[in-house]
């Protein structure tokens, strides 16, 4: 079991860091609009190398969740998942200058709550 903890939490890592990747090259780039410049737009995102280094995070995450479902019940480890919620909340406002809330850490505090009773289960 300690070994598909770690898997996950490698799991919940990548897809969180592909998160913020993506995140972090969509700002260089700026707001997308499907009506005004979209083709080109698109374009720079899919070339970005920070928008391609978050794929490849996701890729990762995705090859390291099928093992996962091969060894555990995706009734236990699905819910794991939801700790990337926690780690964005958490890290955003120090890596991207978002804002924060009484109602965000409230919400993020519920997670957490539900992530260890499914954990103990």
């Amino acid at each position: 079991m300690l070994k598909n903890l770690l898997l996950i939490l490698a799991t919940v890592c990548l897809n969180t860091t592909g998160q913020f990747l993506m995140k972090a090259g969509i700002n260089k780039i700026g707001k997308i609009s499907i009506f005004n410049d979209f083709f080109n737009t698109l374009l720079r995102t899919v070339t970005s190398g920070y928008v391609i280094g978050g794929f490849s995070a996701y890729a990762v995450s995705a090859v390291l969740w099928i093992i996962i479902l091969s060894r555990a019940e995706l009734s236990w480890a699905f819910p794991m998942v939801s700790l990337s919620y926690v780690i964005t909340v958490l890290a955003a406002p120090v890596l991207l200058n978002e804002s924060f809330s009484v109602q965000r850490l409230a919400g993020t505090l519920v997670i957490i709550i539900g992530v260890f009773l499914v954990s103990r289960t």
